[in-house]
């Protein structure tokens, strides 16, 4: 970075979740389908933020795929 750029803008979501997937494929299905209206940002190929609001809902989505989705709750800090 040179001394005239400026620092990466930071960006503050509330409302959201993570959702991270065991391989790119995964996410990319997810993102495919309806539920991928619900994606709020892709972070990488694994990672996206989701609408909090709809989470068990792809957590669902994902069971029904045959996928087994381990969900932890870390609770607001």
């Amino acid at each position: 970075m040179r001394a005239t750029d400026s620092p990466p803008a930071a960006r503050l979501y509330r409302g959201v979740a993570l959702v991270e997937c065991a391989d790119a494929a995964t996410l990319a299905e997810l993102m495919a389908g309806p539920l991928g209206r619900y994606v709020v940002r892709r972070l990488s190929d694994t990672v996206a933020v989701v609408d909090h609001a709809h989470f068990e809902a792809i957590v669902e989505a994902l069971r029904r795929g045959g996928y087994t989705p381990s969900v932890r709750d870390e609770g607001a800090r």
